[in-house]
């Protein structure tokens, strides 16, 4: 959906935008402390590949390519190419930063991301509103290399606020190359296209990152609810809700996409349930239906469903939640533990 104009937007506020065909270098320092210095792209050309020269804190060159940054003509104009924009990162131990469609940037949480500095090759497409990959490329001190570590794809809400809906961890074996040094960025770039297919039509094995915003705000919004401040806890749930000036995004355009975590599910199942005691009973139902479905031995998820239809109005979906609730709980010998106001409204 994006058109000429948010590509350039998206360009204009990455960290470095694909130069002009003006032949000259550009470069970057990178970001926080690193034993890299700067990145240069050198122009070779307006419908040539450029080279991406990298240099350390001694200033001696540790990449020197003209693979990796290939102009790849688009169906929309001939005068404008498909590609990738570069960055330099340093990053700690346990996150990594993507960069999205619009050009911000966010922080995963990652039990398996290494400190480090990073080369990011982010992928730029004429007329595609609806995802981008980042290519993470680690940098080796000793062997002087840049070795292919996260393939990480990011897909956006494109029915609603353009925003980042979910960030996936696609296995690096994907990808036919393990380094900088064998790296073609075009034939890269086909191939990311059909990582892409996969993962929506075969469900292509991939880990669903959880933004560390995400995480920060539930830990606040849970001890917010554990004090009794209902004000607050409705401030704080509102954090995770989709839309722009135009108004709220439907729940079921983003809810479940933007927060089922499957290796999560407690997480998502207690998301589900700050929504409903915040009040945002239709966000609540949508996310705790999937659970429900998802996880059908999940039992606390049918009363938190049930208490969110029930406050909707939908007596009918609230009623069999509870019986299903209750149908659980007895099955296990734990009819004491159960609320009295199931027992009423079941």
């Amino acid at each position: 959906m994006h058109n000429k104009l948010s590509l350039l937007h998206f360009s204009l506020v990455s960290t470095l935008a694909l130069v002009s065909a003006m032949a000259h270098a550009e470069a970057i320092r990178s970001e926080g402390p690193s034993s890299l210095r700067e990145l240069r792209l050198v122009d070779s050309g307006e419908a040539r590949a450029q080279r991406l020269v990298i240099t350390d804190s001694t200033g001696a060159t540790v990449l020197d390519t003209d693979k990796a940054l290939p102009r790849i003509k688009n169906a929309y104009s001939p005068h404008s190419y498909d590609g990738y924009i570069a960055n330099l990162i340093s990053e700690r131990q346990g996150k990594l930063a993507v960069t999205d469609l619009q050009g911000e940037r966010h922080t995963l949480l990652s039990s398996s991301a290494q400190a480090g500095d990073y080369l990011a090759l982010i992928t730029r497409e004429e007329g595609n509103g609806a995802y981008n990959f980042n290519l993470k490329f680690r940098y080796d001190g000793a062997a002087k290399s840049f070795d292919l570590t996260q393939i990480l794809l990011n897909e956006n809400n494109t029915e609603c606020d353009q925003s980042l809906l979910n960030t996936h961890a696609v296995d690096r074996e994907a990808l036919a190359f393990t380094s900088l040094s064998d790296f073609d960025g075009t034939r890269a770039f086909d191939a990311l296209k059909d990582l892409r297919l996969a993962h929506q039509t075969s469900g292509l094995a991939a880990e669903k990152l959880m933004p560390e915003v995400a995480s920060s705000n539930f830990d606040a919004a849970l001890k917010t609810y554990k004090a009794g401040n209902e004000d607050e806890l409705k401030t704080l749930v509102s954090y995770f809700m989709a839309g722009d000036e135009d108004g709220a995004c439907d729940p079921e355009s983003y809810i479940v996409e933007k927060y089922y975590f499957p290796q999560q599910v407690g997480w998502s199942n207690g998301l589900g349930f700050l929504f409903e005691q915040a009040g945002y009973y239709p966000e609540a139902a949508e996310l705790l239906k999937h659970i429900t479905l998802k996880h059908p031995d999940r039992v606390v998820a049918y009363l938190n469903l049930a208490d969110a239809y029930w406050a909707l109005g939908k007596r009918a979906q609230a009623q069999e939640a509870y019986n299903q609730y209750y149908q659980r709980m007895a099955a296990t010998q734990k009819q004491s533990k159960i609320p009295h106001r199931v027992i009423s409204r079941k």
